[in-house]
């Protein structure tokens, strides 16, 4: 029978003397130096996440100083308009008369006013034709009986002032008045509906009028 080769056994690897020793420092060192390659991404990544989150954060902090300007400066811009009433609007008119300040101007013939608003430009003057809203008291009842509010708030039209169909006291108390200014009226039983009255004016009654002049065509 024809015998079977067989592989010669393998020869044992001879190491120098110190071989294995270094061999074993050299693995040692690879490792080091994959932990330190590990370690430097590591670290590298996590400074670039710290600057990404630096920045969002700084982005952030951003828009809301922005926005905090924009409600500030809006609120400031708010608060510091001062609506213009416009003249000729409707207002509910009191149903009493509204409290004024101001010392009265007296007349001889018993006229007062209060001028609690002046307008602005030239001044009412006889032969004009004025354009005012009014609201009229009963000054012993305190009662209301007149307004144009009432009416929408269409301004009544005087023309010519001083020689108008109207009670004297208009005649005379819108004299001097400017476009936008307001006055109070205190006029006598004598320069009103005197001693006959009218509707629900009493007889001698003393008529209180807030008037607002709206236009002067001169």
């Amino acid at each position: 029978m024809a015998q079977t080769m067989k592989d010669p056994p393998p020869t044992p690897r001879k190491y120098r003397p110190g071989q294995r020793q270094q061999e074993r420092l050299q693995r040692q060192a690879r490792r080091r130096r994959r932990w330190q390659i590990a370690g430097s991404i590591i670290a590298a990544l996590l400074l670039i996440a710290v600057a990404i989150l630096g920045i969002l954060q700084y982005q952030r902090y951003s828009s809301d100083q922005v926005a905090a300007g924009y409600v500030h400066a809006t609120a400031t811009a708010h608060a510091s308009i001062t609506p213009t009433p416009v003249v000729g609007a409707p207002t509910p008119p009191a149903d009493t008369p509204p409290q004024v300040s101001g010392t009265p101007v007296k007349q001889a013939d018993g006229l007062e006013y209060i001028d609690t608003k002046v307008g602005v430009g030239p001044a009412a003057k006889a032969g004009d034709s004025v354009d005012v809203l009014y609201t009229g008291w009963v000054q012993s009842t305190g009662k209301k009986f007149d307004s144009s509010y009432d009416d929408g708030g269409k301004p009544f039209n005087v023309s010519p002032l001083g020689q108008a169909q109207i009670i004297p006291g208009w005649n005379e108390g819108l004299i001097g008045m400017k476009s936008g200014g307001t006055r109070r009226l205190i006029i006598p039983a004598s320069l009103a509906y005197g001693a006959q009255g009218q509707g629900p004016i009493p007889p001698n009654a003393t008529l209180i009028f807030d008037v607002t002049v709206v236009a002067i065509n001169k």
